[in-house]
C-alpha cells in the first residue's frame, strides 16, 4: 500500500489528490489546527489522516510516503518521500 502527502490544508489540492486515489492512505498536513479541522469536516473519508506540520518539520518517519502534493524541493520532503 502506498501513501500520499498533501502539503498544506487547502481543499483543491486534498480533493485533486483523493480524486486520483485507490487504496492509498492520504495524510494532510498543516500547521494551522483550524485549517485541518476545516478540511476534516469536509472530507469524511476513512484513507485520510490529518496531522499537524509544515514543509519544514513533516510528522512522519524517513522514506515514508509515494508522492507529496502542494510542495517540492524541500529537504524534508525529500527525508519523507521514497
Amino acid at each position: 500500500m502506498s501513501t500520499v502527502l498533501v502539503v498544506g490544508a487547502d481543499s483543491s489540492l486534498v480533493e485533486g489528490a483523493l480524486a486520483d486515489l485507490g487504496d492509498e492512505d492520504l495524510v494532510v498536513v498543516d500547521a494551522s489546527v483550524e485549517r485541518l479541522e476545516a478540511i476534516e469536516e469536509e472530507v469524511e473519508d476513512p484513507r485520510v489522516w490529518f496531522m499537524i506540520g509544515d514543509a519544514e518539520v513533516i510528522p512522519l518517519p524517513d522514506d515514508s510516503v509515494d508522492e507529496v502534493v502542494g510542495i517540492s524541493g524541500s529537504s524534508e520532503v525529500e527525508r519523507v518521500t521514497r
